[in-house]
């Protein structure tokens, strides 16, 4: 991946994994989350639907780095170790004791699967390993 771009401007595939990526759940809700230039998710929107309780939830203002931190010790890493990208986000309500947790792994520029974990909410219980899919707009 390259970080500067040539006099002719970027093209779609230079950007990378930035841009606004958008899908669906198993549960037929939607998903979105946009990744910035510095490959990092900025925000992440997920509707849900289960045990008769429906709604969505955006967590914005994140920073969640999608490239892996990782030191192989004896070094130096593989290719396809340093080359995965991916996040996770988890998401608490102190009050009602429910929780969010979304988990994402980019397979390339344009496609992206995970699952998400809805836990403890009132009146509905759990929902996990709820999968999604979504590609970059």
């Amino acid at each position: 991946m390259g970080a500067c771009g040539g006099p002719a401007g970027p093209t779609s595939t230079s950007a990378g994994y930035a841009g606004q990526w958008a899908g669906t759940t198993g549960q037929g809700q939607p998903i979105a989350f946009t990744i910035s230039p510095g490959d990092t998710v900025t925000s992440i929107t997920v509707g849900h639907s289960f045990n008769g309780c429906s709604g969505s939830q955006t967590f914005p203002g994140l920073s969640l780095n999608i490239v892996p931190n990782v030191q192989c010790i004896p070094g130096p890493c593989s290719a396809s170790v340093t080359s995965s990208r991916g996040f996770g986000y988890a998401a608490a309500n102190p009050i009602d004791g429910s929780s969010t947790e979304v988990n994402g792994i980019l397979f390339s520029v344009t496609s992206a699967e995970g699952s998400i974990n809805f836990r403890g909410f009132p009146g509905c219980g759990s929902a996990i390993g709820v999968a999604w899919t979504a590609t970059r707009r």
